[in-house]
Order: structure tokens, then C-alpha cells, then sequence
């Protein structure tokens, strides 16, 4: 109920209450009340007011609900607004990483095939030159002289003779090969090759200077020196003497026997003569002792066969230097082994490392001979064909 309605309700209320107040003090109501009583009361206006206010009020709330489903309304389109336009600018995003990446991968394609075209290229241009060589080559060839041919065979002596030197490390077969280098330069007969000549004589020189370890015949005679080893005798011992019965001499014989004793010491004594020994004699060995010494006896001239091989200087001259120790030591008064230490001492001073020259101005020389040459025929093949 509105405020108005209450008002109404309230002022009749209190003109009840006041005409009751009257009757009860006896007396007539007033004419102000009479006339008050003839006006029309509020409550004759208070329906037609209500359904105003009742309309109003619908109005009203139909105008909200209208504002408040046209808000929503429009805010729902625009959250629609918004997400199709974020989904617009993620496809554009999506499409412009897209073109980016096929961008990439158009650049890496195009540099791929501009790598290959340029290997492409380069292999025509290898190809081509290969071409170029083979036809000049092929144009040498026709032309090609006894002198050349023979120039190319010392070139390929000498480069042999490198190779020998250094795989068999011997100066041997370089000598011989250099040797033959020689005599076919002297076939040819040629001034120009005087500088060439001296070259390999030069090699050939240094080869003969190196001098040639006879590393075949070292092996071999270490090891007819190490199955010697068991041809050497060790000292024995000696049976003991068997017992001598002396027979009683008489009194006349014994001193005849002494005086000729003593002749035969004063007749034999400036004939002996007594050394000392630096070294004391070792005692005699075992059976199974005098196995283990020969063994390693052995076993050293073994270590010094393969530091034959192996050109190991050192080790070469310590294993014969133990071995010479142990003859000394286990072998004494005995000729054999004696002889055995002398050679092993004149091997131990013998020097196994091949010295190896350098042989490569030769070869180079004649390199250079044949490059000389081949550059004049060129110059000469581009002069006829500029005059043509």
C-alpha cells in the first residue's frame, strides 16, 4: 500500500475517535464535524489510486526487466563480438605463423637447390677440367720421345727407391735402384741433365755412406751362439781318489827317495808361476741349477735377437752384456765358453740401428725435369695454335 492510502486511513480513524470522544461526553457533534462529515471521505479515492500505483509499478518493472533483457542482451552479443573477434585475430596469427614457416621452408628449399646447383656446377667444372687434362695428356702421349719415356722410368725408380728405403730399411735395393737411375741418364746423353746426374750421384753417395747393418746375419749367428749353450761344460766334480796302500820302505830307500824329490821340485820350480784371481771360483751347481743358468742364457741372446729386429740399441747391448756376465761366472776354465764371451762382446760393439739418407733430391730433380719439359710443350702447342 502506498503512502498516500496510509495518510487516508489514519485521518478517518482519528474523526471515529473523535466522534466517539463526543458521544460519550453527551453533547451534539459540532456543525464543523457535520460539514466535515458531508465532505467525501479519502477513502472513496484510495481504489482508483492503488490501480494507478499498481500500474506505475508495472510499468515500471517492465521497463527494468525490458532494460534488464536488453542489457543482457547486448552484453552477450558483445561477448560473441569478442570472442569471434579473438578468434579472428588467432586464425591471423595461426595463418601469419603458417606463411612465416613456408616462408622458412621456401628460403631453406631455394639455398638447398642453390648448394646443389653449385655442387652440380663445380663437379661439370672438375669433370671438365679432368677432360682438359686427359685430351693434353693424350696429346703428350702422341708426341711423347724415347728421352721421355726413359726420363719417366728413372722418375719411377727413384720414387721406388724411396719406398724401399724406408719399408725394408736397408740401403741395399735404393743403391742398386739409384745405380740404374744412373745409367739411364747416362744413355740418354743430354747436357741438360748434368744437374740431374749430380743429384743422384749425391743419393748415391749418402746410401754408401750410411753403410748396411747385416741385421739377417746378426739373427743368425745369435742363434747358432744360443744352441752353442748347451755344448758348454760346467766344472763336476771329481771322483774321489781311490785309497793308496802304502807299503813300508826300508830305511835306505827313503832317503834316496827324498833327495830325488828334492831335485825334481829345485829342477821344476822356475818353471810354474802362481796368479791371482780377481773373481773367487763359484761353486759347483746342481743339475736342476745348471739348467736354469743355461736357460736363461738363452733367453738373453733370444732378447737380444729381437732387439735386433726391433733395432733397440740398448737392449741389444745389456742382454749380451748379462750373457758375457754369466759365462764369466758359470763357465770358468773353460775354453769354449771363453771363446762364446769374446764374440758376444765384439757383437755387443757392433752398432744394429740402419741409418737411413734422405734420397728425395733425385726424385725431385727429375719431377721437375719432367715438369719443365711438359710446360715447354704447352707453351709451344699455345704458340702454334695462337698462329693459326
Amino acid at each position: 500500500m502506498s503512502n498516500r492510502g496510509q495518510k487516508v486511513t489514519k485521518e478517518t480513524k482519528k474523526i471515529e475517535a473523535e466522534e466517539t470522544v463526543d458521544k460519550k461526553a453527551g453533547g451534539k457533534p459540532s456543525a464543523e464535524k457535520k460539514t466535515a462529515d458531508k465532505k467525501p471521505s479519502p477513502s472513496d479515492k484510495t481504489p482508483n489510486a492503488g490501480r494507478s500505483l499498481w500500474l506505475t509499478l508495472l510499468l515500471t518493472l517492465t521497463v527494468i526487466a525490458g532494460l534488464v533483457v536488453a542489457g543482457w542482451l547486448g552484453w552477450t552479443q558483445w561477448q560473441q563480438q569478442v570472442t569471434e573477434a579473438e578468434d579472428f585475430s588467432a586464425r591471423l596469427d595461426s595463418l601469419d605463423r603458417s606463411n612465416s614457416a613456408m616462408a622458412q621452408q621456401s628460403q631453406q628449399i631455394e639455398k638447398r637447390q642453390a648448394n646443389d646447383i653449385e655442387q652440380v656446377q663445380r663437379g661439370l667444372s672438375s669433370i671438365q677440367l679432368r677432360l682438359n687434362n686427359q685430351g693434353k695428356r693424350l696429346a703428350e702421349l702422341g708426341t711423347t720421345t724415347r728421352s721421355d719415356w726413359l726420363l719417366a722410368e728413372a722418375a719411377y725408380l727413384a720414387r721406388l727407391a724411396n719406398q724401399r728405403l724406408h719399408t725394408e730399411r736397408s740401403t741395399k735395393n735404393p743403391l742398386a735402384l739409384l745405380e740404374n737411375v744412373d745409367v739411364i741418364l747416362k744413355q740418354l746423353d743430354d747436357p741438360e741433365l748434368l744437374p740431374l746426374r749430380g743429384a743422384v750421384a749425391k743419393d748415391i753417395t749418402a746410401l754408401r755412406l750410411a753403410g748396411e747393418v747385416d741385421a739377417s746375419g746378426l739373427y743368425l749367428e745369435l742363434n747358432a751362439l744360443a744352441e752353442s749353450i748347451d755344448q758348454l761344460v760346467i766344472l763336476k766334480r771329481s771322483a774321489e781318489p781311490a785309497p793308496v796302500t802304502q807299503q813300508p820302505q826300508t830305511a835306505v830307500e827313503q832317503p834316496k827317495l827324498q833327495g830325488l824329490i828334492k831335485d825334481f821340485v829345485d829342477g821344476i820350480s822356475p818353471l810354474i808361476r802362481v796368479t791371482q784371481r780377481d773373481q773367487p771360483i763359484e761353486p759347483l751347481l746342481q743339475a736342476n741349477e745348471e739348467g736354469i743358468v743355461r736357460h736363461n742364457l738363452r733367453l738373453m741372446l733370444e732378447q737380444a735377437q729381437a732387439a735386433v729386429m726391433r733395432e733397440e740399441q740398448a737392449i741389444y747391448s745389456q742382454s749380451l752384456a748379462k750373457a758375457q756376465g754369466w759365462l764369466a761366472q758359470y763357465f770358468q776354465l773353460n775354453p769354449n765358453a771363453e771363446v762364446l764371451q769374446q764374440r758376444l762382446a765384439s757383437l755387443g760393439e757392433q752398432e744394429i740401428i740402419q741409418q737411413l739418407p734422405d734420397i728425395n733430391g733425385s726424385l725431385q730433380a727429375i719431377e721437375a725435369l719432367i715438369t719443365l719439359r711438359n710446360s715447354r710443350l704447352t707453351a709451344a702447342d699455345n704458340d702454334e695454335s695462337v698462329a693459326q
